[in-house]
């Protein structure tokens, strides 16, 4: 091998390739790169050095200025003792090469875990002081999530002060003349190189945690998706106006806030940049208008929203008596100081208030297939879930009256709110969805039969009464897709509360093209994701046939519920494969929609999988999406292929799910299409091969990875499978021509579709 010469920026060695030479730096400065920090080399140090004892590089490296690097031979030479005889001069240089990279480690170390415990500390008395402020300023207090399941770094942790005292007192060792006899002894070098690899993959190893550990603190700090501190304290100062006596504080919070932002773990300078300048801007806004709060007030709550509970009960045809009880019930909810909390009073209130809000959605939902001209009021609670201006704050009741009479699903995407699926289930659009037992509305209607319930006329006049499917859905997936789309089951009550925001409405609300874009990203990448296998007869005469696949995008159900979670309720409708998969998610989501999004894809493809598979789902000898994971999480203690890191790694990847399996993918389903695809390897080999061969990405995606060398094997063997399936299919379009049959339409399709 010859020198090289490398230009400022370009990426030498990449993470993850194989390890065949060391290289020396003879001129310029380069970055050793690991999960959230690097470390400077410089002219001297040795590049994989601190992979010593391992096949691949565990580090990236970057010029950062105009290098020059020399082969330094490869690992089998220098793990000879020979080598060190042979070439005194090598040991003094590879000894100390390996020090100073240790010791620059360990003080990025120190420096990372003191960053992490005090961006901790921060959090934590910040958030305790936005609570004393709510309480202050009688200010509804918005939940941060995450915040309460928060723990603070573990003793382990902690730098170890004597391991840095260690390789300071080797370095000054290894430069006294004194000890170079000592030095001689030819097994000390090598000796000391596999003690010092093994101490610098055990800090990988925590960098890796503590980048982790960072990027959830910080989310909490500052996310693209506003549920974050910023925006918690943002929203008491717009909302209490720049007058208040607590505004100076308040302001000077949001400063601190804006300070720690800079350089975390997930924080984007663009995303805090864009933050910030939109806070300065408002406030900028207001001191023109005045400073006042009322000056921030830009939605006016019309009058007829004073009195909203009434103009429901009444549409929905209440009776007087079970007007007043929900009234009062209400009333109560109203006065808790803490909504959520999980006291026997507050329980019991929000058990009855549930009850009763299905009963009067029932009651209202059956009027309104007859109106055609539904109030607005009316159209709030059905998709929104609202019933009192004051209960969700006037603001929130201005701004969804404002917009409620121009919301809408989009149905040509497969899109509803809840009034729309509702209706659609009563038209016969849409047949009713499975209950919580995984029963349809016609086994369950065969169940009463046979129960002796009903008779059989009866049963057929249920299943083609329009009425009994939209109770079954109003009954069943309803009350419990709203409950579990909440993401907080233990305190949950549909009634639409501004204790349920921790973002503005305005933010929350979800619209059709930004779920439509989301799955349009996820089928950029895993291309085949809805596509279902389906016989295609391409001539009848000839009999000639195959099983070609058919795209079938699922149906997704807007919740009238403010929440954080996505339920992928059923994977198809009915006996059919090719019917669409059932997804609910909140109206207001809180949580990221890209993630939610990504892994109810994720559990559509596990289930999807489980269905066409049936009872061997997770039998190897049919190799599967579900069977290959089934085997991969069983048996990896045994696996000889995985090296005892890796295993610990699975083992607690497997705690944190509780040992569930299905759990498992879908996390690293979501690191496949949100990191993987583009390059970033965040998953274990034997994972990353599973999902490459049962979830391969598309043309664009692969080509991204071509130049990742631990992507080739895989990509090889996609354009292996690729290859035999296209000759095929030239195969069967050579055989229709030869019978005198036209190419149908649908093999250019599929030839398509297999090269995509």
């Amino acid at each position: 091998m010859t020198s090289k010469h490398l230009s400022a920026g370009s990426i030498f060695i990449q993470a993850g390739q194989t390890l065949d030479c060391f290289w020396y730096v003879a001129e310029g400065t380069l970055q050793a790169e690991y999960s959230g920090g690097f470390v400077t080399l410089e002219k001297g140090d040795i590049l994989g050095l601190c992979d010593f004892n391992r096949d691949t590089h565990s580090l990236t490296y970057r010029a950062t200025s105009e290098c020059s690097v020399v082969p330094y031979g490869s690992p089998a030479v220098l793990i000879r003792t020979k080598f060190f005889g042979e070439h005194p001069d090598n040991r003094m240089r590879v000894a100390l090469s390996m020090n100073r990279f240790v010791r620059k480690l360990l003080n990025k170390y120190t420096v990372t875990y003191r960053s992490c415990k005090d961006l901790y500390d921060f959090l934590v008395s910040s958030h305790t002081s936005y609570r004393k402020l709510c309480e202050e300023l009688h200010i509804v207090i918005k939940e941060l999530p995450g915040i309460k399941s928060l723990e603070p770094l573990e003793e382990s942790f902690l730098p170890n002060v004597w391991q840095t005292a260690h390789y300071t007192g080797l370095h000054n060792i290894f430069l006294n003349k004194a000890f170079g006899p000592a030095l001689h002894e030819n097994q000390f070098v090598p000796g000391y190189l596999y003690h010092a690899a093994n101490d610098i993959h055990i800090m990988l190893e925590r960098f890796q945690m503590l980048y982790d550990y960072a990027q959830s603190l910080s989310y909490l700090l500052l996310n693209e998706d506003r549920l974050d501190l910023f925006d918690l304290y943002t929203s008491i100062y717009f909302r209490v106006g720049m007058q208040h006596p607590k505004s100076p504080a308040i302001s000077d919070a949001i400063e601190s806030i804006c300070s720690h932002t800079e350089n975390q773990p997930g924080i984007s300078a663009q995303l805090t940049g864009s933050r910030i300048q939109e806070y300065h801007d408002k406030v900028e806004k207001i001191k023109q208008l005045g400073g006042s709060s009322d000056s921030q007030q830009d939605l006016a709550t019309p009058a007829m929203l004073a009195d909203s509970v009434s103009i429901i009960l009444e549409y929905a045809e209440c009776s007087s008596e079970m007007a007043s009880s929900f009234k009062n019930t209400l009333a109560a909810y109203k006065q808790l100081s803490d909504k959520n909390s999980t006291s026997q009073d507050a329980m019991k209130i929000r058990r009855s208030l549930t009850d009763a809000f299905y009963q009067i959605y029932t009651a209202a939902f059956q009027i309104s297939l007859m109106d055609n001209n539904i109030p607005p009021v009316l159209k709030m609670f059905f998709n929104f879930g609202y019933m009192d201006a004051d209960l969700c704050g006037m603001d929130c009741a201005g701004f969804l009256y404002q917009n409620v009479q121009h919301y809408a699903g989009s149905k040509e995407h497969g899109i509803y709110t809840t009034h729309e699926w509702l209706k659609a289930v009563y038209t016969g659009e849409k047949d009713p969805s499975i209950n919580e037992l995984d029963v349809d509305f016609e086994k369950h209607v065969q169940s009463l039969k046979a129960e002796g319930q009903i008779d059989a006329e009866k049963a057929q006049n249920m299943l083609q009464d329009p009425a009994q499917k939209v109770m079954f859905e109003l009954e069943n997936m309803f009350p419990r897709a709203s409950k579990i789309t909440s993401g907080r089951p233990s305190v949950y009550c549909p009634i639409l509360s501004e204790h349920q925001f921790i973002k503005q409405p305005e933010d929350a609300l979800l619209y059709p093209d930004q779920i439509i874009k989301v799955i349009d990203t996820v089928r950029a990448a895993d291309y085949s994701v809805f596509a279902r296998e389906s016989i295609t007869v391409l001539s009848e005469k000839e009999n000639i046939h195959d099983f070609f696949h058919v795209e079938v995008l699922p149906d997704i159900i807007l919740m009238p519920v403010v929440g954080m979670r996505g339920a992928m309720w059923q994977e198809i409708v009915g006996r059919s494969r090719l019917t669409p998969a059932r997804m609910m998610l909140p109206v207001f989501q809180l949580e990221s929609l890209e993630k939610v999004m990504i892994r109810m894809i994720g559990e559509y493809r596990w289930e999807m999988c489980k269905r066409v598979q049936g009872a061997r789902w997770n039998d190897v000898t049919e190799p599967s999406l579900t069977s290959l994971y089934y085997d991969y999480l069983q048996f990896y203690r045994k696996n000889p292929e995985l090296s005892t890191d890796t295993k610990e790694k699975i083992k607690t990847g497997l705690q944190k799910c509780k040992q569930n399996f299905k759990e498992y993918f879908l996390n690293d389903y979501m690191m496949y299409i949100m990191f993987e695809s583009k390059g970033s390897p965040h998953l274990i080999k034997n994972a990353r091969s599973i999902l490459f061969g049962q979830c391969p990405l598309s043309a664009p995606f692969r080509q991204i990875l071509s130049t990742n060398p631990i992507y080739q094997e895989l990509l090889e063997a996609h354009g292996r499978s690729v290859a035999e399936r296209c000759k095929k299919l030239d195969n069967l379009s050579k055989k229709l021509l030869s019978k005198g049959e036209p190419i149908p339409e649908v093999m250019e399709q599929e030839i398509e579709y297999t090269k995509r």
